[in-house]
């Protein structure tokens, strides 16, 4: 009797704690923090320097521009919206500002005319997808090229260096309690979109209208409205990383913001947002742009050819949409 009461208490317990990691692995943003973990165990195993401060500074350094970006991407994709042109709106606030500071220009007054341009960059994004109804992918896509061209033109396919001193020292040097100002802002986004996407109502509404943006619209919810606003803020969110990268290079690379789209849709894929709106958190994306970072860190830290990146983060973005697919179809008919 005791024996059989035991067996059963023991299948019982066994049913439970398989239950309890079912529910735990079906949270995509504990899944990719496992993820995490776990490489970072094997790359700490498997190279001494990858551990220690000074790296960990440095990834940290890395991704906080994508991150940036990614938080005002991570809201748009929530609603639906997609913005494959921020790479180039990247490349042009960069441009830009160099320009004027090479003219002369004052730092703050560059760097506000940069801030403006962006803002300007993604009104005509979120005009074009609510005026035209053009898709997004395809009207980002579109203006990704567009911006592309103009950027270059701007520059005349070289690069702009001899940056005041003033000016390279607020991403070179400026820290505040020791760690660099990209990743305070960095932080101060992530900390500030969590709040916004959680507590104010505008921002919470990415998730209606992900889900069904024509029951949106009957709700009251004014969707064009919606996606204006948060196009502009991925091109000011763009302006931040542009700045700060040519302030943190010491000058703008005519390669200035390429690829950037791809690892920040990879990411936010990765972390759990949906390709098809309507579901994800800033935390997963940030998990995602983390998850990014430390591959492109190990490549690094093993003399991995850079081109391999290109492979992997390609590899990693069919996965992704694969993985989120799947995870639509089976709600689908669940």
């Amino acid at each position: 009797m005791d024996k059989a009461i035991s067996t059963k208490d023991e299948g019982f317990n066994k049913r439970s704690i398989i239950g309890i990691l079912h529910k735990c692995f079906a949270v995509r943003e504990i899944t990719i923090l496992i993820i995490v973990l776990v490489f970072g165990i094997i790359m700490t195993i498997a190279s001494p320097f990858f551990l220690t401060k000074a790296n960990l500074k440095v990834v940290a350094n890395s991704i906080s521009t994508d991150m940036i970006v990614t938080c005002a991407v991570t809201i748009a994709l929530i609603s639906g919206n997609i913005d494959f042109s921020i790479g180039s709106i990247i490349g042009i606030t960069g441009f830009f500002t160099g320009i004027l500071l090479n003219r002369g220009v004052p730092i703050i007054p560059a760097i506000l005319c940069g801030f403006a341009v962006g803002a300007i960059l993604g009104l005509i994004n979120g005009l074009i997808v609510t005026k035209f109804k053009i898709i997004p992918l395809v009207a980002t896509m579109g203006t990704w090229m567009a911006y592309k061209g103009v950027g270059l033109m701007m520059i005349n396919n070289s690069s702009l260096s001899n940056f005041p001193a003033e000016f390279k020292v607020i991403a070179q040097k400026w820290t505040i309690l020791g760690l660099p100002i990209s990743i305070v802002l960095m932080v101060v986004v992530v900390l500030a979109s969590i709040w916004l996407l959680k507590y104010v109502s505008f921002f919470r509404q990415s998730y209606f209208i992900g889900a069904n943006s024509d029951s949106a619209k009957l709700a009251g919810i004014r969707v064009d409205k919606f996606i204006i606003i948060i196009y502009l803020v991925i091109g000011v969110m763009a302006a931040i990383a542009g700045i700060l990268l040519i302030s943190r290079f010491g000058s703008a690379p005519a390669s200035l913001g390429q690829g950037t789209e791809f690892r920040i849709v990879t990411a936010v894929l990765i972390g759990g947002v949906s390709f098809s709106g309507g579901e994800g958190s800033i935390f997963g994306a940030f998990l995602g742009v983390l998850f990014m970072g430390l591959i492109n860190n190990a490549l690094a830290i093993f003399s991995i050819d850079a081109n391999l990146q290109l492979i992997i983060v390609g590899s990693i973005l069919i996965i992704s949409v694969a993985v989120d697919e799947a995870n639509r179809r089976r709600k689908m008919y669940a």
